[in-house]
């Protein structure tokens, strides 16, 4: 259909003639040449017409089918926006808008890109399977599309969410793999890579591999984007912090936990500045300084008491029972034990549920309640078996079976205890971070 075919289609679809189109600024045998494509309007003519018939100057030239695109283009950019400001319900909405109109008109990048988005709300709300079902479709799409950027994020988000599961083998090298596909992909400045380094930085610290730990966060700290933005130099330096911390020095962990506190309060980025806050507390209590730990811990639950989130407060309600427990304030612990539990079952955790039913549990030992705390041992030993826990599925069984033996269940006990070797080099205590 020519330029002026589709100004007659519109403009009889609407019910106008000739000169009402014109509105007076126009003559009726100057829209009749127009309408026979004898003559070639003029922009600012075009823009009249467009908007004598309530529409754009793109669908006069035919062009409307860019439009679908730049809506989704503008939506995604919207939902993006939203992720960055957590607040993933919004983000949510405007994805599923995506996908209804990338499917109508058969956008495929907008699908990918939408589908990246969506598992990254998942992940964020621990909705782990979701998010790798999710992946487990986007990431071929990309690779088959030869789409790089999003390939790589694919495979960053897909090592996340082994890490978040505790599946470490799974995670190092899906990370890895993420770093290679963005260098391909020529994404060095891309917050897609720093997040990339970062997660590998810190899962590798989780097994023990401190010094690749530190080479990557250093690596982190050291980028365009951590130099440029205060608010990504301060989450490079907590991991920093956090790998020295489970390196074993003390005084450099310190150091950069209070740089990245620092860098994060510039950047008023209030959910990573209560994470430092939490870690230094937790430093204070390794150190034997309770009253500076709950001093901490206190001030990092009230920021994310504002924040609603259920997943980072019932950690920090976890520190705190931990720390009281130490000091035998029992009424205290326990309450924020309940907090810890109540909160791990909002956040739909069951790692996080297990490390609270621990604590419970110890706390229940503390207030001669045996049977709570074999409730509270045992669902938090099969949480961890059924997600690979070893080491604290080793804890957990070790203080159940001491338990059942002062008890005289002597059998049981056994076999709880037997259950114990099963951690590899012995039951241990994992640090929280």
């Amino acid at each position: 259909m020519s330029l002026g075919q589709r100004i007659r289609h519109l403009r009889q679809s609407r019910g106008l003639t000739q000169s009402e189109l014109g509105g007076g600024k126009l003559s009726k045998s100057f829209i009749s040449l127009i309408e026979k494509d004898r003559t070639k309007p003029s922009l600012d003519t075009l823009l009249l017409i467009a908007r004598r018939l309530g529409t754009s100057v793109d669908a006069l030239l035919g062009q409307q089918s860019h439009l679908p695109e730049l809506v989704c283009e503008g939506l995604l950019s919207l939902s993006r926006d939203a992720i960055a400001a957590h607040e993933t319900e919004l983000a949510g909405g405007l994805l599923r808008s995506v996908s209804f109109v990338a499917g109508r008109y058969r956008l495929d990048e907008a699908v990918r890109e939408a589908s990246l988005q969506s598992a990254q709300i998942a992940i964020a709300e621990r909705r782990l399977d979701e998010a790798l079902g999710l992946l487990d479709e986007a990431g071929p799409a990309c690779e088959a599309a030869g789409d790089l950027w999003r390939l790589g994020r694919a495979q960053l988000l897909r090592g996340t969410a082994h890490a978040r599961r505790g599946e470490t083998a799974q995670a190092i090298p899906l990370l890895e793999q993420a770093l290679i596909t963005l260098r391909r992909a020529r994404a060095g400045r891309d917050p897609a890579r720093l997040e990339a380094l970062l997660m590998l930085g810190r899962v590798l610290g989780e097994v023990g591999s401190h010094a690749a730990a530190l080479k990557r966060l250093e690596e982190a700290a050291a980028s365009d984007m951590a130099r440029r933005d205060p608010r990504a130099r301060g989450r490079a330096l907590c991991g920093m912090g956090l790998a020295h911390r489970r390196a074993g020095n003390v005084e450099a962990a310190t150091r950069y936990l209070t740089e990245a506190r620092r860098a994060l309060e510039e950047a008023e980025a209030t959910r990573e500045l209560s994470g430092v806050v939490r870690r230094l507390g937790l430093l204070h209590f390794e150190q034997g300084r309770p009253k500076e730990a709950l001093r901490h811990l206190h001030q990092a639950r009230r920021m994310l008491d504002r924040q609603g989130d259920p997943f980072a407060t019932g950690e920090v309600a976890a520190d705190l029972a931990r720390v009281y427990l130490s000091q035998r304030e029992l009424k205290e612990a326990d309450q924020q034990a309940r907090d810890a539990l109540e909160m791990a079952r909002g956040a739909r955790d069951p790692l996080q549920l297990a490390g609270a039913s621990v604590i419970a549990a110890r706390i229940r030992v503390a207030r001669k309640d045996a049977p709570g705390a074999i409730a509270h041992y045992k669902e938090a030993l099969e949480a961890f078996r059924r997600h690979g826990r070893a080491d604290a599925a080793a804890v957990a069984a070790r203080e159940l079976g001491l338990l059942l033996r002062e008890r005289g269940a002597h059998a049981e006990a056994a076999a709880y205890l037997a259950m114990s070797l099963e951690g590899g080099e012995g039951p241990r205590a994992p640090a929280a971070d």
